[in-house]
């Protein structure tokens, strides 16, 4: 089995190989999570695991599914996925917090 792949579909979701525009990559996720409710729970679980595992890396994710929000920094990676996945499974929660050494 995969580790985090409900996170990493999702992340796949925001991919650039899709060349839409940031309003249509939230419609069709938010689409996508609404259609499966129990996705919600399994990815807000992987998040919070994510976050925890010093061999998780949001930078490699982001290269490896070609990201929107990649770039050379886990901050940015992360505050990109914050904004883009987070906001819609859980829009009226506080996100989890990252710590970055």
């Amino acid at each position: 089995m995969e580790k985090y792949k409900h996170l990493r579909y999702a992340i796949e979701l925001f991919s650039a190989d899709w060349e839409l525009t940031e309003e249509e990559y939230q419609e069709t996720f938010s689409s996508f999570v609404n259609a499966e409710p129990d996705y919600t729970k399994r990815i807000k679980k992987e998040f919070i695991q994510a976050l925890n595992d010093p061999e998780w890396s949001w930078v490699k994710i982001g290269y490896e599914t070609n990201f929107i929000g990649s770039d050379d920094s886990e901050e940015s990676v992360w505050l990109s996925v914050k904004d883009l996945i987070w906001n819609v499974i859980a829009s009226n929660e506080e996100p989890p917090m990252r710590r970055f050494v």
